[in-house]
């Protein structure tokens, strides 16, 4: 396992765990009957060292489709903030997890024509690996 795969699926059973979410997030698409879906973006380097560790930045963008806007929001405002405000990350195997930041808040980011909306966020996640 990768410190990139390992770090979705943390994140995800994490936010499952300890936020009050109406459904699972899926980690392959944003079911089209509503839900969470969680993906990760492209990661940046922050610093290498000279044993070629590394300290990298990878954005993981979370969408949520609701036909209640409030909810939808709210879910997404849980994640987010969650890890935010997180003083001690989760235990990893590859890598080591040490800060969350949000890079965009959650938002309204558009409407299907059967009335059910969709959000977005996206948090940094600074890891050590």
């Amino acid at each position: 396992m990768t410190p990139q795969t390992e770090l979705l699926e943390l994140i995800a059973e994490t936010a499952e765990n300890n936020c009050n979410l109406d459904t699972s997030i899926s980690l392959k698409e944003l079911p089209a009957e509503g839900g969470l879906y969680a993906e990760l973006g492209e990661g940046f380097g922050n610093t290498t060292y000279y044993n070629k560790s590394t300290e990298k930045t990878i954005p993981v963008l979370f969408l949520c489709r609701h036909a209640d806007q409030k909810r939808g929001l709210e879910e997404l405002h849980e994640i987010s903030h969650y890890f935010q405000r997180l003083r001690q990350y989760p235990q990893a195997k590859t890598f080591a997890w040490l800060d969350t930041e949000i890079a965009k808040e959650p938002n309204k980011i558009g409407r299907d024509e059967d009335g059910v909306y969709h959000f977005s966020c996206i948090l940094n996640c600074k890891i050590y690996y």
